[in-house]
């Protein structure tokens, strides 16, 4: 049940996301090539700091530090000056968290000893989540608000079969009280009889 709950909150958070991405496009790449890059600038420039302070008053000498503190401002400079590469970097991302999304759902369908409609519908399901997810990492001039219609179709999927196995556990839980009531009235008509 947890980790439907997980898959639920996941599904709606792509689902915002999604649509976040489809209307602004490239406002996001901007927002996250710079966040990152600025954060990689300011690590980079802490360390550096750190190993002049360290050289300086305790004498300790860590040139890996410095070395730390270089390399992170050139990928904060990088990232900042390279929004593009962001945009590749967040396809790999998302299309692979599908792929692997739809792999579970397939592999949790068969854990399930019910073959019914619902059965194969989720299978469908888990495939076209892996196709979306394929279709996402392979076609490499897929515009990022394209990226963010499959999230949200993701996200939408996602919540639907939350919803789709919730009734399934409510009908398996009335099954089980049934049974437990059942095992309890023989219980006690066991119990009176030997009285």
């Amino acid at each position: 049940m947890k980790v439907r709950k997980v898959s639920l909150i996941s599904g709606i958070a792509f689902l915002v996301l999604g649509i976040v991405i489809f209307l602004n496009p490239d406002i996001v790449v901007k927002v996250i090539s710079y966040g990152i890059g600025g954060l990689l600038i300011l690590i980079g420039i802490y360390k550096s700091v750190n190993y002049y302070i360290q050289d300086k008053r305790l004498k300790v000498v860590n040139k890996n530090e410095l070395a730390f503190g270089i390399t992170a401002i050139v990928l904060g400079i990088v990232f900042i000056f390279l929004a593009s590469a962001i945009e590749l970097l967040l396809r790999f991302i998302v299309g692979g968290w599908v792929i692997i999304a739809g792999i579970n759902k397939i592999m949790a369908t068969f854990y399930t000893t019910d073959r019914t409609s619902k059965f194969y519908s989720l299978i469908i399901v888990g495939l076209i989540l892996i196709g979306i997810g394929l279709y996402i990492v392979i076609v490499s001039n897929l515009a990022l608000s394209i990226i963010g219609l499959f999230m949200m179709l993701y996200g939408v999927i996602d919540v639907v079969s939350f919803f789709v196995y919730k009734e399934k556990d409510k009908e398996y839980d009335d099954v089980k009280t049934h049974k437990i009531s059942v095992i309890e009235a023989e219980v006690e008509e066991k119990g009176s009889e030997e009285e």
